[in-house]
């Protein structure tokens, strides 16, 4: 087997990570960047150049306001009708899209309060419809 100097990958690949970073900057900023770059000797290691760029997956929170929510609590039934048959189940971070609310059998709330509002929902992360009490959401 032969091994085969990278010397050149490496510093090429340090080189597309400064202009990728320096792409959204400022056209002087960018001629800086590439001509540093350029004079600089090769890095050792690409892993430095990449760590130090911002994670691109981070956790997102459920989108607020107007018809969109985000259930309260674990393992809610949602239902076809008010009270009616089981369709499916419903976690916190799942996210709602609301349509409507409709009234229904009354329900005691785990803070201690009832209703008989029911929300008609759509859960997000599984596409499933129906009927959740405003209890938990």
């Amino acid at each position: 087997m032969t091994k085969r100097k990278t010397s050149g990958l490496k510093s090429a690949a340090v080189l597309g990570a400064t202009l990728l970073a320096s792409a959204f900057a400022s056209p002087l900023a960018s001629a800086s960047a590439t001509a540093s770059a350029a004079s600089s000797p090769p890095a050792t290691s690409a892993l430095p150049a990449t760590s130090a760029a911002p994670s691109a997956v981070a956790f997102r929170a459920c989108e607020t306001g107007g018809p969109h929510t985000d259930f309260k609590g674990t393992n809610i039934n949602m239902r076809s009708t008010p009270g009616g048959n089981y369709v499916g189940t419903a976690n916190q971070g799942d996210c709602a899209y609301w349509y409507q609310t409709d009234s229904g059998p009354r329900v005691q709330c785990p803070n201690g309060t009832s209703t008989t509002a029911w929300h008609l929902v759509q859960n997000k992360r599984t596409g499933v419809v129906g009927h959740v009490s405003a209890c938990y959401l």
